[in-house]
């Protein structure tokens, strides 16, 4: 009988997708990795649930403690699946820029949710990470920290490298992600680059956040952009740059309609994060064919999906209000 012990033994081992309609005429092999069919919805469950695993393990956590974490909303809900597995309490702190799906969501998880204004500098008490940790302290809590805990790299190390590597049979040439906290470009891109030393690992961006010109020594002020879960105005600790070949960045319009275009094309149903990542993987093809390269398998990771984002990239009055202009096959 394929039955499992509970739902945490469904996270991972997400299907590889290629993008034949999507990817058409690019002259490469476009090969989706679907971590939104994870079961909490978002490559986030992996992480979530090793850190709580690892955390028992050095006795960080113990039987009715709790979580703090602050989160976009994915790692949050992956957590509250552990949490709810495991008889933890978990207080969430997330940005007022997060959409109210999310919100809704790790409420009906049974999540505590403090919002903190968005914009805040990174000194600022009122960050959503300074908050976090201030929770954390005052509660007596086990802070997750997955910007800095080295168990969310491990995490992509250890599980998803070997998967790619595995479904693609040795033969993936470039792996193209975003970066929230750096886990799966420091994590998978380091195990793949072990694997084959001529892997390419390729930072996606949106326009907005500085971690493309950090990494591309170019100028650029931090400055408000609608996708959510990647980017930032810092580069996170578990982002390891050197790990990192290119870095290319994508406009809102360009992420939001190819999200569009890859549910037009593929039926693949995304969110803003996934569509910025596959909008830059489109366009590092071109970047490769114009230098005479041809064939290779490029490996775009899609984080989360889309059904978290029905009151913002997927609600007209919103695409209205943020002006974007949304065109058919926009990134062909």
């Amino acid at each position: 009988m394929q039955v499992l012990d509970s739902i945490a033994e469904a996270i991972g081992h997400t299907p590889m997708v290629k993008l034949s309609r999507f990817g058409k005429g690019l002259g490469h092999n476009l090969l989706a990795k679907c971590e939104f069919l994870n079961p909490g919805g978002s490559i986030k469950d992996r992480i979530a649930w090793h850190m709580v695993c690892k955390a028992e393990e050095r006795g960080q956590l113990r039987p009715g403690g709790m979580i703090v974490e602050a989160t976009a909303g994915n790692t949050g809900v992956g957590l509250a699946m552990a949490a709810a597995l495991k008889g933890y309490k978990l207080t969430t702190v997330m940005s007022a820029k997060v959409s109210q799906d999310k919100v809704k969501l790790l409420k009906a998880l049974g999540a505590q949710v403090i919002i903190t204004p968005m914009g805040k500098a990174t000194d600022d008490p009122d960050h959503f990470i300074n908050r976090a940790r201030a929770i954390a302290a005052e509660q007596g809590a086990w802070l997750s920290d997955q910007f800095n805990n080295q168990d969310n790299i491990e995490a992509h190390y250890q599980l998803t490298g070997p998967e790619i590597w595995e479904q693609t049979e040795g033969t993936v040439d470039v792996l193209i992600a975003g970066a929230g906290t750096g886990g799966t470009l420091s994590g998978a891109g380091k195990y793949l680059k072990e694997r084959k030393p001529s892997v390419r690992v390729v930072l996606t961006d949106p326009v907005g956040s500085v971690q493309s010109h950090i990494f591309n020594e170019t100028q650029g002020n931090p400055a408000a952009y609608l996708v959510e879960g990647i980017g930032g105005e810092i580069i996170a600790n578990n982002l390891h740059l050197d790990i990192i070949d290119a870095a290319i960045s994508i406009s809102d319009q360009e992420a939001i309609s190819a999200a569009y275009d890859l549910m037009r094309s593929e039926a693949l149903f995304v969110g803003s994060s996934s569509g910025c990542i596959a909008a830059a993987a489109v366009s590092y093809c071109r970047r490769l064919s114009l230098d005479g390269e041809r064939n290779l398998n490029i490996v775009a990771v899609l984080p989360d999906g889309g059904r978290a984002y029905m009151s913002t990239i997927y609600d007209d009055s919103w695409l209205n209000e943020k002006n974007i202009n949304l065109r058919e096959n926009a990134i062909r």
